[in-house]
């Protein structure tokens, strides 16, 4: 519930991050397409990145993040208002990867859902999660981006399948004290390019 005539910034209080262990490097992917270490290297600087097996889902990374803001700020999972989770490569359409997260870490009071934006995706996650804590309505968000790019990935198109691996990272956001916090946003999209 808001708090009337009162303006609240949100603040970071814990980060977390999960990367699998499978290491992909710019050599295995020259077993399965036309590059290079070199070719990669000099176009993106990426030298690895990180694969999740075939039979986890994101969720799994997700929920290891939710896991790790719990512990790192010393609170329960109902001390949680909201739970938002940006990703393009959810479980399933339905039910939403945060709710699943939702379950997982037993935030039975929490309502949760997704943001899809592909990689804007958790800066719009957080500025919608600051949003709530700026206008009063909530005191803690957790804010998830988490994605399997693998299993989307065409292996058979350099120019993609050389750029993206899997992970997820959170921060849980809630009222700064004494003005400390988020100052502003500044977001848009631009959906020229694909037209």
């Amino acid at each position: 519930m808001a708090e009337e005539g009162k303006k609240f910034r949100a603040a970071i209080t814990a980060t977390a991050s999960f990367l699998p262990d499978k290491v992909v490097t710019n050599a295995d992917l020259e077993r399965l397409v036309d590059t290079s270490d070199g070719w990669i290297r000099s176009r993106t600087g990426i030298s690895e990145r990180r694969f999740l097996p075939e039979d986890e889902p994101t969720s799994t990374m997700a929920i290891a993040v939710a896991q790790e803001l719990l512990v790192r700020r010393g609170i329960d999972a109902d001390d949680i208002d909201l739970i938002i989770v940006a990703t393009i490569t959810p479980d399933m359409i339905f039910p939403a990867t945060a709710c699943l997260v939702q379950h997982a870490i037993g935030a039975s009071r929490v309502w949760a859902y997704d943001l899809s934006a592909a990689c804007s995706g958790f800066v719009f996650a957080v500025a919608t999660g600051a949003q709530f804590i700026e206008s009063g309505a909530h005191r803690r968000v957790m804010v998830i981006g988490a994605d399997k790019m693998s299993s989307i990935l065409d292996f058979e198109d350099r120019a993609t399948c050389v750029l993206f691996g899997d992970g997820a990272g959170g921060v849980l956001l809630e009222r700064g004290e004494d003005g400390v916090g988020m100052i502003d946003f500044e977001l848009y999209a631009d959906g020229a390019a694909v037209a």
